[in-house]
């Protein structure tokens, strides 16, 4: 290697003697693996010294050897804009960054310099194998003027800037706000004095992390506590801090930054009581749903809605009106007022009453206060009258061809306002219990009762979603009064994405349906809580685990987000079939996890894959590709072939070409589909499944 260098004068010769100066000559490639990488070339006896290194030793070590973890990116930075920009004798000037250098007894914090000196290059190679080399300084002496940008660059980012004196016991508030009320900029305090701010509870944890950083017993400290603040109010805060020494050989300190976390910490107990509550309801309504499948007579039926609706969405008491000769049969459980319910027994349905109005036209009341009741209901008062109850939630039930059969009164004692997700969640269970009772007065048989189990669970009217475009397709084939258990789903959430979900449960009877109907309720549940498709999954095994159920579910969620990213996860189900818009097509089988109630704490992995814009999936069950004359490769390669000769047809054509293959499976197993196509424009309301 040859090497030009053109020295500043102060340092022309590397053991010039009473120089003084702490420097090192870096050569840095002008090509290589690791931007930013270089190696020591020389070193003068000062900077040896300073760093602790031997002479030779320390000659083609790496540069950023020297330095702390945290600092090495800075390190690099420096290397690199101390090269060619800086021209031959640093023409453009040095450049400057703060480094933190490792020694024996921790690190040391120090302003360093780069400028280029020269050229190294090897003997007979080309230019691309050219070096910088760079003059590197440790400036001892200099005055920390940045410290004032530093300080700006906290309060900027919202946190108060401070720093302790271990000599002198006193901790100082540099800039940023007043988080503690005893000490604020300019102020200090000893160390005693500032725990007696911290709430007694948290005085003897935050003092041993801080005496376990000044005794070296820990690098850095990041602390949550909480200060008073007068009137049993509190302040939660949030300190981070580590022992620096500034310039070699100077002063230790205790250098942090502080923030109120206040917001943040209740915004995260809101959060979790909220999501606990959530799961709360998950549960209730699963119960639910699944007591008003299993019901099988009127009494049933009552009990369930009486004593498990309020519960679940946070209401006293529950009183159920049904429609008999064109009147209201009110029966009622604990919370209702006896009068409230007397005021409404016998009621004729054409009652100008806010229960007859929502039972007679299908359309639920949410009254969320006594005084939305009165300006909204201004001759009915009489039911205020007999109840004390502040907010009212009144909810119909039809049977299946819109005859009214009845509806349910939530009674709350305070006012309420119900969520959007909440009124949708009431529905789907009105929609149910009125499929139930009509189920019930018709004396169904039991594969009556399951094939309408099996119809509740599939959407009538797939969602109409901005960019997608939908078909379903669902065969109940069967044999005698053997009932199949598939089910799909598609869910719309507000962030735009859509939770596409296909299943099929275990068996084919009325326990295999009223299994179906339940664990398509509680995913919708869930999918509103978490829309992540793991959880989803997780989450339904182990509601499957905990019913005690002796049977299991196959399951294929995927997450379609606004941007085209399919997040799918598989409980061993039959995987998806991807087509994009120029005909390619893939069977899309990735790992997945067990069958749905078979192991606790079983894992469903989430895979990503890319839909372009004109390409679909295809969502299938077994039916659809697999059976005594079919195998699944060779259903999924037919299904594959169907959707890449028709790429372009309309999604309602090319999903009944794509059943084609249930035909040739030669078994009497149902058959469901879920298509879907990333259109890129919203195409209107899909049809009817």
């Amino acid at each position: 290697m040859t090497i030009a260098i053109e020295f500043p004068n102060d340092i022309r010769d590397e053991d010039a003697p009473g120089s003084g100066t702490a420097w090192l000559t870096v050569s840095v490639p002008h090509s290589g693996t690791e931007p930013g990488g270089g190696r020591i070339v020389r070193a003068s006896p000062r900077a040896c010294r300073l760093l602790e290194q031997d002479a030779d030793a320390i000659t083609r070590r790496p540069f950023t050897a020297l330095v702390t973890d945290s600092s090495r990116h800075i390190a690099r930075s420096l290397l690199m804009a101390g090269g060619r920009a800086g021209g031959t004798g640093g023409g453009d000037g040095p450049s400057q960054q703060p480094v933190e250098f490792e020694v024996a007894d921790g690190s040391v914090i120090c302003m360093v310099s780069a400028t280029r000196v020269g050229t190294a290059y090897l003997e007979g190679r080309g230019e691309d194998d050219e070096a910088d080399v760079l003059l590197i300084r440790l400036e001892e002496g200099r005055r920390w003027d940045n410290w004032e940008t530093l300080r700006i660059g906290a309060v900027l980012s919202g946190e108060s800037l401070w720093m302790y004196d271990e000599d002198r016991d006193r901790i100082s508030w540099l800039d940023g706000e007043q988080v503690h009320h005893r000490i604020g900029p300019g102020q200090s305090l000893n160390l005693e004095g500032f725990f007696a701010t911290l709430h007694e509870e948290d005085r003897e944890r935050v003092a041993e992390v801080f005496h376990e950083l000044r005794r070296g017993e820990r690098d850095r400290v990041d602390v949550d506590y909480r200060v008073t603040g007068g009137q049993d109010h509190h302040r939660w805060l949030r300190t981070r801090a580590r022992m620096v020494r500034f310039g070699f050989g100077g002063p230790r300190r205790v250098v942090g930054t502080t923030a109120d976390t206040t917001a943040s910490v209740e915004r995260h107990r809101a959060l979790s009581e909220a999501y606990a509550s959530e799961l709360r309801r998950g549960d209730l309504v699963a119960e639910l749903s699944a007591s008003f499948i299993a019901a099988s007579t009127e009494a049933e039926l009552t009990d369930a809605i009486l004593h498990r609706l309020a519960p679940a969405f946070g209401g006293t008491g529950t009183l159920l009106a049904v429609v008999d000769d064109d009147r209201l049969r009110v029966t009622f459980g604990d919370g209702i007022d006896p009068a409230l319910a007397h005021s409404l027994n016998g009621l004729p349905l054409d009652a100008p009453k806010p229960l007859t109005e929502a039972i007679r036209t299908g359309r639920p009341q949410f009254i969320a206060s006594r005084d939305d009741y009165r300006a909204t209901w201004p001759k009915a008062h009489s039911l205020l009258h007999a109840t004390g109850a502040e907010s009212f939630v009144m909810v119909p039930f039809l049977a299946g061809a819109g005859r009214p059969l009845g509806g349910w009164v939530i009674t709350y004692n305070r006012p309420r306002r119900l969520t959007p997700q909440e009124r949708t969640l009431l529905g789907a269970l009105a929609n149910l219990a009125g499929q139930a009772w009509e189920r019930i007065r018709l004396h169904s048989a039991r594969v009556e009762l399951a094939n309408a189990v099996q119809r509740s669970m599939l959407p009538q009217r797939l969602p109409a979603l901005e960019g997608l475009e939908i078909a379903a397709r669902y065969v109940p084939a069967r044999t005698g009064l053997d009932v199949g258990g598939d089910w799909y789903d598609v869910i719309d959430l507000p962030d735009g994405a859509a939770a596409c979900i296909i299943g099929d449960v275990q068996g084919h009877n009325v326990t295999a349906a009223a299994l179906m109907g339940q664990v398509r309720t509680a995913m919708r549940a869930y999918v509103w809580q978490d829309p992540e498709p793991d959880q989803v999954l997780a989450r339904t095994n182990e509601l499957m685990l905990r019913m005690g159920v002796r049977t299991f579910a196959t399951c294929l969620y995927v997450l379609v987000t606004p941007d085209g990213v399919l997040r799918t996860a598989r409980a061993g189900h039959v995987p998806l079939v991807q087509a994009d818009a120029d005909g390619t097509t893939a069977v899309r089988e990735a790992p997945g996890g067990l069958p749905l109630g078979i192991m606790p704490g079983a894992a469903y992995p989430i895979v990503e894959y890319a839909l372009p814009e004109g390409g679909m999936f295809a969502l299938v069950t077994d039916g659809v590709v697999e059976g005594p004359r079919l195998s699944v490769d060779e259903g999924l390669a037919r299904l594959g072939g169907t959707l890449r000769e028709r790429v372009g047809a309309p999604l309602d054509e090319l999903a009944d070409r794509a059943m084609e293959p249930a035909r040739a499976t030669g078994h009497d197993d149902d058959a469901a589909l879920l298509l879907v196509r990333r259109s890129g424009a919203h195409r209107g309301a899909p049809g009817d499944a």
